[in-house]
């Protein structure tokens, strides 16, 4: 292994979900198998097997309808969850019913592996970096302009890709003809920081995403926008690799003759520390929110979890750091929470005209402008979050 790249340890200190883009329908994509308490995915090759050539035309009509395959094909019905089963999925609270849930499918790779890839992973260190730049020099995104286009007079879009190609280009930014600043891959930052798939061993499990959401002055959760996700566990453990090529990085600065300002930050050292300082931050920000909301009984024992969090982040030493990766993991967390807060010297980093004006591009409805945002949050049944993970370098 070469030098400049180091093993680091993945474990999930609750359930992820990265997305395949796929949902699994129920009764004839995945059946739940009461007896055993357990959900398998169906595969094709071993109902095959089991019901034969003979029944195909029935499989298929039934699979066309999007009906129960144990009602069409007997031969199914005294099976276990391995007999047909590609693989089989842990229930971590509640079944889903299987004739109106879907399950939103967490991607497999590698070996057909539970994954959390190095894209992910990168993505949420990318945030982490972008708000550290913001707080550090907010001038370019105090400008209204720089954040997006007026339209139908009260509406403006957030232009995030010009944000961060001012905070993270190497050298001097692309701009357009029409004078927006545009990303270059190969000016990026981030493109000297190399992060490997996570594939992990665990079985996967089923959990409810509860939307917990604010009706007028009281907290209390969306019944018809609950969903459930097929999740990595909590207390998983897989490995990664990290490359910073230095050498590379050298190179670049003598062919460009420009000196990478930020490249340090990618030091490893030095990034589990911005990542872990960016975790706490906004960790301490949604503990006092919940504080001062006094602790709702709509959120369960979101509040506890955050705190249990809280205290690993605080504990970590030089080479562990705790991130939030994947589906349901908020807004503040998916933003790094600067579009609303403060710089380093403690002002606010957007004027409240800026702000208002987002809030209205960011809504998919129209609001009123003093309503809280964001309003909803996501988590498990019982008030887990989803999406924390320990990254551990050795």
């Amino acid at each position: 292994m070469k030098k400049d790249t180091l093993q680091v340890q993945v474990k999930t200190l609750t359930p992820i979900h990265i997305g395949s883009g796929n949902e699994l329908k129920g009764n004839f994509e995945y059946l739940h198998f009461q007896n055993e308490g357990v959900v398998g995915v169906i595969d094709p090759l071993k109902i095959f097997e089991i019901i034969g050539e003979e029944n195909l035309n029935t499989w298929v009509t039934a699979v066309e309808k999007q009906e129960n395959l144990l009602k069409h094909l007997p031969q199914l019905r005294n099976v276990s969850s391995r007999d047909i089963s590609s693989r089989i999925l842990n229930i971590y609270d509640q079944a889903p019913d299987s004739d109106r849930n879907a399950i939103k499918e967490q991607i497999h790779l590698g070996l057909g592996k539970p994954t959390l890839p190095g894209s992910s992973l990168k993505g949420s260190i990318r945030t982490a970096i972008l708000t550290k730049l913001i707080k550090d020099n907010p001038s370019f995104v105090q400008k209204e302009e720089n954040l997006g286009l007026a339209k139908r007079g009260r509406l403006v879009k957030y232009h995030a890709g010009q944000v961060e190609a001012n905070y993270l280009t190497m050298g001097r930014p692309d701009s357009s003809k029409f004078g927006d600043l545009r990303q270059n891959p190969n000016k990026d930052l981030l493109r000297f920081l190399r992060v490997g798939d996570a594939y992990f061993d665990q079985s996967t499990t089923i959990v409810k995403n509860k939307v917990v959401n604010l009706f007028r002055d009281k907290w209390g959760e969306k019944r018809e926008e609950s969903s459930f996700y097929e999740c990595i566990p909590s207390n998983a453990i897989a490995h990664t690799v990290l490359q910073v090529p230095e050498k590379q990085i050298k190179e670049y600065q003598d062919k460009q003759r420009v000196r990478l300002e930020h490249a340090s930050l990618l030091n490893p050292n030095r990034l589990f520390k911005l990542l872990n300082k960016h975790t706490l931050e906004l960790l301490n920000g949604e503990i006092a929110f919940w504080e001062d909301e006094d602790n709702p009984i709509a959120i369960g024992d979101y509040l506890e979890h955050l705190n249990q969090i809280r205290e690993l982040a605080k504990d970590a030493n030089e080479q562990e750091c705790v991130i939030r990766v994947g589906a349901a993991s908020g807004w503040e967390f998916m933003t790094g929470g600067w579009l609303n807060g403060k710089d380093v010297m403690g002002d606010f980093i957007l004027s409240d005209r800026s702000w208002t004006s987002l809030k209205r591009g960011l809504r998919k409805k129209n609001y009123p402008d003093d309503l809280l945002f964001p309003k909803t949050r996501k988590m498990i049944a019982e008030g887990v979050p989803f999406g924390f993970v320990k990254l551990s370098i050795g």
